[in-house]
């Protein structure tokens, strides 16, 4: 049904790596010589998200500072996961919620040890459970946290996406890549469709993926082209809309492919994550809007010590079909 025509993957180490070179622009196909910055100027993946090794020396710097919108409104999106995760940014371990607010979650490192602290208005009982019978603890975390552009979000993931695209594909898709020039202009018409699972939250693996996969059958009634990118314990995808090969294509439908990667550990071997199945978002809009999550719960076995965090989506998504 598919087949894998690009994959790249950041992990912690000393080599930084490269894509692309400086001959053209592959996003607004300047061939200034003097318009692209330094080796480490654009990164490929986030630096927000801990990419501190993989960049694209075709991107030049006037788009490298227009895509820096579209990547801060995603890290806005994931922040809970960010925070819970311990994933460094340029500027450490982002903060959830503003320091006023009704919610905060903060993460701290002391000495090798994570440390996550919550604070939250309200009755304490409306936040904190036990079960008589088992005796684990279930506390529902809920996250006021920052308010995202949907469409600057799906533009991150475009962008990510465009940027690993082989080069005797990009001609397909002219529409997408000039739609990342204006940031309100969209790449499709009809809903833009992300499919979000995660692996578990807390604690987070510092690798980052990311994976094109293309269809095998020509005239086939599913995208051409689905971009997967992994950040930790985190999974998006997205149909990168062609501009010839995807006429056939419903609108209706979902992205809905159960990922499993295999995450290098920074002291050697592979972390196995099993992604969720997809939820549905449809990141169209221009307008500000909370991150897509009201509350994470944590279930808590005091005799174990085990915890777990699950994600409560702050509105029920439903897909298209």
């Amino acid at each position: 049904m598919y087949e894998e025509i690009a994959t790249e993957l950041v992990e912690l180490g000393p080599q930084k790596r490269f894509l692309g070179n400086r001959i053209c622009c592959r996003f607004c196909g300047t061939k200034d010589q003097s318009a692209f910055g330094g080796r480490t100027n654009a990164h490929t993946f986030p630096e927000a998200l801990g990419n501190k090794f993989l960049f694209s020396l075709d991107e030049c710097r006037s788009c490298n500072e227009r895509f820096a919108v579209y990547e801060d409104a995603l890290c806005k999106a994931t922040g809970p996961f960010l925070t819970l995760g311990g994933v460094r940014g340029k500027r450490g371990v982002r903060q959830t919620g503003r320091s006023n607010s009704g919610s905060v979650i903060q993460h701290r490192d002391d000495d090798g040890h994570r440390h996550i602290s919550v604070r939250s208005k309200g009755s304490l009982e409306n936040v904190v459970g036990i079960d008589s019978r088992t005796g684990v603890v279930r506390l529902q975390i809920p996250i006021e946290g920052d308010k995202f552009v949907p469409l600057y979000a799906y533009k991150a993931l475009t962008k990510i996406a465009i940027a690993l695209l082989p080069e005797d594909e990009l001609h397909r898709f002219r529409r997408t890549i000039e739609s990342l020039q204006s940031r309100d202009m969209k790449p499709a018409i009809g809903p833009l469709q992300v499919g979000f699972s995660y692996g578990y939250v807390g604690n987070a693996p510092p690798t980052l993926a990311g994976s094109l996969i293309r269809r095998r059958e020509e005239y086939a009634s599913i995208p051409y082209v689905i971009a997967i990118f992994v950040a930790g314990s985190v999974c998006f995808q997205i149909w990168l809309r062609s501009d010839d090969k995807d006429n056939q294509v419903p609108e209706s439908g979902k992205l809905g492919i159960r990922w499993t990667s295999q995450l290098p550990k920074p002291e050697g071997g592979y972390h196995p994550i099993k992604y969720s199945e997809p939820l549905q978002f449809n990141w169209s809009s221009v307008d500000h809007q909370f991150q897509p999550f009201e509350a994470f719960e944590l279930r808590f076995n005091p005799i174990t010590t085990e915890g777990v965090f699950t994600p409560i989506p702050r509105e029920v998504k439903t897909s298209y079909g």
